[in-house]
């Protein structure tokens, strides 16, 4: 399971139309909806509204089997509803998905990329709290397995 969290702020004027598009989706549009999210393979989605200092936000929260292929689909879907769902967060937030769907397709690293932090959940026996570890730089990775 892989999700995403995106936040959009809403534009001003906006939050009573962002909170009826919130009502459509569980009303008058909830079968287009869940259609929509079972096509794309969408397990679970939130919508929760936020005042910051800067106004109003939309923090959406989105979860699947393999989000970055529903991110590509929901972009590119041609379909009505996932039309009129893109329109929407245009016309609420001013954010346009169109033409994103090449940063929502997996591309390979490069080889070339030099990892200098990396973190990964490493259980201590003790019971204490994961450590990062800190990579070294290929150079020194090179240095170290040829014995210099």
């Amino acid at each position: 399971m892989s999700g995403i969290v995106l936040t959009f702020p809403i534009l001003a004027g906006k939050v009573e139309a962002w909170r009826r598009f919130c009502q459509e989706l569980s009303n008058s549009r909830q079968k287009q909806y869940e259609a929509s999210r079972q096509r794309l393979g969408i397990t679970h989605e939130k919508m929760a509204l936020t005042e910051t200092s800067f106004g109003a936000t939309a923090v959406i929260t989105l979860e699947g089997s393999d989000i970055v292929r529903v991110l590509g689909h929901l972009i590119a879907s041609d379909l009505s509803f996932d039309v009129w769902y893109r329109e929407r967060l245009h016309e609420l937030h001013g954010v346009s998905l169109v033409g994103f769907e090449q940063f929502s397709q997996p591309k390979p690293l490069s080889r070339n990329q030099e990892v200098h932090f990396e973190w990964a959940s490493n259980p201590n026996p003790l019971g204490g709290p994961p450590t990062p570890h800190m990579m070294k730089p290929r150079k020194e990775k090179e240095d170290e397995r040829q014995g210099i």
